[in-house]
């Protein structure tokens, strides 16, 4: 057995077990109300709940930085350019943890926690992390008993960060040159994230739901950058520095399907589709050569790139009702 999977194959197991022996417990302890397949018909919801989520995801995508790395050139009076080539999509992982509260099932308050990294072949030398942080709250009003339709609101945080490490190989009158480039990236942004929301209900162990988030917000972005070439008289070096500030715009679009086993547990089987468009305002770039660092600041290398990506998702969720008699 790889050493590398052994601690990630234990954690799967006791997490299993974990599970199958705070069910067993939970389910001798439940009450008669509590078994829900053998009264499916929808009661009216509780006071108050709170609803603890963790969501796995298995994702492919297109990644912003990789789209800025590689490879052709172009001359430019006697400056060379290394224009910019996309990478092909890659494997990416998901985990996301979400805490909810809510009132008579109308008013409710989110906080959510997801990362994204990569989980591909080429992860170990373009290494790229996305953090995004929500918090918000949200209305959703029923149309029918089974059916409600809500609005949202979250103010969302988003911090990506990019790494890579690898070898260039050029070929110039007919000699090969290779050198090692170290870039490393940062992109922020954070502001006002709405969302639409559809909930279909028709019996009390299985639901739908559909959701909708719209972002519009401003940020900013870093890229540093240093090429070492060998070469027959010494090791060359390269730097450059690119800033910008940039529009995040885009949708996030999401289904659910739900499984409730009984009042306090649940598992979703989903998919996400997150579809951003960045768009460069203000770029500047420095180099060695300023003839470089202007025509690169004037053309912005590209006006803009994509964040694209789908994940299939599974989600265990836990819920707890209380304070019944208060109202």
């Amino acid at each position: 057995m790889n050493k590398l999977y052994l601690p990630r194959r234990i954690t799967y197991y006791l997490l299993i077990s974990f599970l199958y022996l705070f069910s067993s417990v939970t389910a001798l302890l439940a009450k008669e109300t509590d078994n829900i397949h053998e009264k499916p018909q929808l009661v009216d919801p509780d006071n108050h709940r709170i609803y603890f989520r963790y969501v796995l995801g298995a994702a492919r995508g297109q990644i912003p930085e990789k789209n800025m790395e590689l490879t052709d050139g172009i001359l430019f009076s006697q400056s060379q350019i290394y224009q910019i080539a996309p990478l092909p999509n890659g494997n990416l992982e998901l985990g996301q943890f979400e805490f909810e509260y809510r009132f008579k099932d109308r008013y409710r308050i989110f906080a959510e926690n997801r990362t994204i990294r990569d989980a591909g072949e080429y992860k170990d030398i373009l290494n790229f992390k996305e953090y995004q942080k929500r918090a918000g709250v949200g209305y959703f009003h029923p149309i029918f008993k089974v059916f409600s339709i809500g609005i949202s609101i979250r103010d969302a945080n988003i911090k990506q960060d990019f790494r890579s490490d690898y070898l260039n190989l050029y070929k110039f009158d007919n000699s090969l040159i290779f050198s090692t480039p170290n870039v490393q990236s940062q992109l922020r942004t954070k502001g006002w994230v709405p969302g639409i929301h559809l909930e279909f209900r028709p019996l009390r162990w299985f639901e739908i739901h559909l959701s909708r988030l719209y972002y519009h917000m401003g940020g900013d972005v870093s890229r540093s950058a240093i090429n070492f070439i060998p070469s027959t008289v010494g090791i060359l070096y390269a730097p450059f520095f690119v800033q910008s500030d940039f529009l995040y715009s885009g949708v996030q679009d999401k289904f659910d399907v739900v499984f409730r086993y009984s009042s306090w547990f649940a598992t979703k089987w989903g998919y996400t589709r997150d579809n951003i468009n960045i768009k460069f305002n203000q770029y500047y770039m420095t180099t060695l050569d300023n003839q470089t660092s202007l025509l690169m600041s004037a053309i912005g290398r590209r006006n803009n790139t994509k964040l694209d990506f789908d994940s299939i998702n599974f989600t265990i969720e836990f819920s707890k009702s209380f304070g019944e008699d208060l109202f």
